[in-house]
């Protein structure tokens, strides 16, 4: 997702407002723990409006998973509002996994901690 944006507030850190043409919510995802009532506000992205297309194409199944009765399309991406109403990516939902003690991490966040290992990794399962 992008916006337009004035250039004077264009930042590395945030996708900007978003455009008049569409409306954008952040939906809690509490089992994470982002909820929108925190502060800053933070949640799953859910966008709709002209500007958003209303369905996969000839893909029913995806479309009643990733959009709402009243056309919400639930982007998969974890967001936060910025103290000056920019919307700013911070997670991705589907990348998250739970650990055994309950909690929820980014794979990105494992990658490194294990990527050393992965080049052997064939040596490690035996034939």
């Amino acid at each position: 997702m992008g916006a337009l944006m004035n250039p004077y507030e264009w930042n590395t850190d945030a996708l900007g407002a978003p455009p008049g043409a569409v409306e954008v919510k952040l939906v809690d995802y509490a089992e994470a723990g982002y909820k929108s009532s925190s502060n800053p506000p933070q949640g799953e992205i859910w966008i709709r409006g002209p500007a958003v297309a209303d369905c996969y194409f000839k893909n029913d199944k995806e479309t009643a998973e990733a959009y709402t009765e009243d056309k919400w399309f639930k982007t998969g991406d974890v967001g936060e509002w910025t103290a000056d109403g920019q919307l700013k990516i911070i997670d991705r939902k589907k990348n998250l996994v739970k650990t055994l003690n309950g909690e929820y991490i980014a794979l990105e966040k494992v990658y490194p901690l294990v990527s050393h290992i992965i080049p052997y990794v064939h040596l490690l399962i035996p034939n």
